[in-house]
């Protein structure tokens, strides 16, 4: 397979680059992660800069990240470098006013976590992914970088027909050959044939077609693969402006490990033309209103409402545009889930550990050590000091909080949630 990637490659680039670009998969793959700006732990410091993204850091070697806690607490997120240049569009982002943001194929999380660093505040992102086994990671991920205005979902893209003209942006970093993870993952070599790019490119466009209708007369769509040939990567770009009008705004531009420090990346913006929007009533959702005496552990700013037992906080403006989405979508989660009631109890919610709004004062605070916080994600019983006062405490390392206890007296109860807990229990402290 790989002699005819070669051949594809040395039809494709100008003389000579096809030889660099093969030399290059079998070089090391960098190692990056891109950092939290809500999240104030200094995590890596002094390492090199990712020229294209502020945020994102090269790291001299690989660590385990399994055994960091500032990962777990969301201080960062670990992400291919070529990827980070979804960051040129913020400014296209910032000119919109509370811009309605889909990211399409989004598992695991790292171009969602970067939409929402990039997108206005007042944004509502729906981020969306295909294949319901890889939904879970995507909700984990997200809830870890702590924002409040994200709705995960699990839909085929066709659904999203159910939204016309509702989009300001679509990402869709789409399912290709995976030509550009040919040096991180061996596997994806042996999955490559010219059959499967072509099965690649008959489903991309299917995927953009059945997206298109969702996006706003003058919206934005970003389309992005980590893939090398242009059957999925400038020939796809050309059909969405002759067969549905779009006008190229930014790009095609193409990150080959040869020429940048990251892997292979493709991604070029274009506009859906000027016209007008189709008028569609959206349905209305009436949630049902909390109890009175539910907790308001969250700064201010957040509409509460029951999703059976499970209080959950959504941020006052976008409350309305988040509960009518569930009468179209599959939605899996949305907001901030606070707590579960159980009788009179309210147990706190190991995503509200994470909440960038978590209220400063609203948990008495334990700053674990590094052999304490490792027992801590593995699920084993912390002892705490005598004087802990009682009930639920919130576990800290280096100032950012990662989950719950609650402190019985002689024993605590763990709450961290199961599965995500670290189950090698050869992973060493950190440090």
């Amino acid at each position: 397979m790989m002699s005819a990637f070669r051949s594809l490659m040395q039809e494709q680039l100008p003389p000579g680059e096809a030889d660099l670009l093969l030399a290059a998969l079998d070089t090391p793959p960098p190692v990056s992660i891109r950092l939290n700006p809500r999240k104030t732990a200094n995590a890596f410091p002094g390492t090199e800069e990712v020229p294209w993204c502020p945020n994102g850091r090269y790291l001299p070697q690989r660590p385990s990240f399994t055994a960091d806690p500032l990962f777990h607490a969301g201080a960062y997120y670990v992400q291919e470098a070529s990827g980070m240049a979804l960051w040129q569009l913020k400014p296209f982002l910032q000119t919109i006013n509370a811009p309605r943001v889909l990211d399409a194929c989004a598992a695991p999380g790292g171009k969602s976590t970067l939409l929402l660093d990039i997108m206005p505040e007042d944004g509502l992102l729906v981020s969306n992914e295909i294949i319901r086994s890889r939904v879970p990671v995507l909700a984990e991920n997200l809830a870890r970088w702590g924002c409040p205005n994200v709705v995960v979902s699990q839909n085929d893209p066709a659904t999203f027909s159910g939204l016309p003209d509702y989009f300001d942006l679509i990402a869709v970093d789409a399912p290709c050959s995976g030509e550009g993870m040919f040096r991180k993952d061996p596997e994806a070599r042996k999955e490559w044939s010219p059959a499967h790019v072509e099965f690649c490119a008959q489903r991309q466009r299917r995927i953009l077609n059945d997206l298109w209708p969702a996006l706003k007369p003058g919206g934005l769509l970003l389309y992005s693969t980590c893939t090398f040939n242009r059957k999925e990567d400038e020939d796809q770009v050309a059909w969405l402006c002759d067969t549905l009008g779009a006008k190229l705004i930014l790009g095609p531009q193409k990150h080959m490990p040869h020429k940048v420090k990251g892997e292979g990346f493709f991604m070029a913006l274009v506009a859906k033309p000027d016209g007008a929007a189709v008028a569609f009533r959206y349905p209305v959702v009436r949630p049902s209103p909390p109890p009175q005496q539910c907790p308001r552990w969250l700064r201010d700013g957040y509409t509460y409402a029951m999703k059976g037992p499970i209080l959950k906080a959504y941020p006052k403006a976008l409350h309305p545009a988040m509960r009518n989405l569930e009468k179209i979508l599959n939605v899996v989660h949305s907001g901030i889930a606070v707590a579960t009631q159980k009788g009179n109890d309210w147990i706190p919610s190991a995503d509200l550990a994470l909440a960038g709004d978590l209220a400063p004062g609203a948990f008495p605070r334990f700053a674990a050590s590094p052999e304490q916080v490792l027992a801590f994600l593995r699920r084993d019983a912390l002892v705490l000091p005598r004087e802990t006062e009682k009930g639920y405490i919130l576990i800290t390392f280096r100032g950012l909080p990662l989950g719950f206890v609650k402190n019985l007296g002689l024993r605590t109860n763990n709450l961290y949630p199961p599965a995500r807990r670290i189950v090698n229990r050869a992973v060493n402290k950190p440090t």
